[in-house]
């Protein structure tokens, strides 16, 4: 049985970087068929060779590229990590580094909500307290501040009848804390796990 070398993740990738480098650069210099005329002589034979050559150099290449390419992506739908409380597999942690973006925006949504909910909450109150002082004003006139327990019954009667609150079922608060924390556990420790993960993983190609 033929054993197949190995190398690590790592080293894939970045043989994957130098072949993507070569099979580009390769076909800049090809030339399979060419004009013949009198001035510029052709030999058939030779140009068959060398264009037979190039081809095959190109193709190997790009079967080197494929055959590394298919470890890696198997590999990674195999070799599980732990980030954080995230845990799956490294095609996973690939994907979800990129998917993040919707928690991201779901956050940000979340604290504008919260925001917004509690600027207006605070210009209710503060109309009400207007409010409230003119009323105290023509209710009882110079014994505005005389009459504390008058005051309190109107004040209270007042506030009952004209109560702002704010109504946050979700508990907004508690919601965004979580939801960062989760955020920035993942993306403070995928990029070292998945290098590290890398690093580890053998691949036979």
């Amino acid at each position: 049985m033929v054993t197949m070398p190995e190398m690590s993740v790592t080293q894939g990738l970045a043989e994957l970087k130098l072949l993507d480098k070569r099979i580009n650069k390769g076909l800049g210099y090809v030339e399979w068929a060419v004009v013949r005329t009198k001035a510029n002589k052709v030999d058939e034979v030779e140009l068959k060779k060398t264009s037979l050559s190039e081809y095959q150099s190109y193709m190997d290449l790009v079967k080197r590229r494929d055959n590394i390419k298919r470890a890696i992506v198997l590999s990674n739908a195999q070799a599980k990590v732990n980030i954080g409380k995230w845990v799956g597999t490294v095609a996973e942690a690939i994907e979800h580094k990129s998917s993040i973006t919707y928690k991201k925006a779901l956050l940000e949504k979340i604290k504008q909500n919260r925001t917004t909910v509690e600027s207006e909450y605070k210009r209710f109150v503060a109309a009400l307290s207007d409010r409230l002082d003119t009323l105290l004003g023509s209710e009882l006139g110079k014994d505005v501040k005389t009459n504390p327990e008058t005051i309190a019954a109107l004040t209270a009667g007042f506030m009952e009848t004209n109560k702002v609150e704010i109504v946050d079922p979700l508990d907004l608060m508690k919601m965004s804390r979580e939801l960062e924390d989760e955020i920035d556990s993942f993306e403070s420790n995928v990029d070292w796990v998945l290098s590290e993960a890398n690093g580890k993983t053998m691949i036979s190609v």
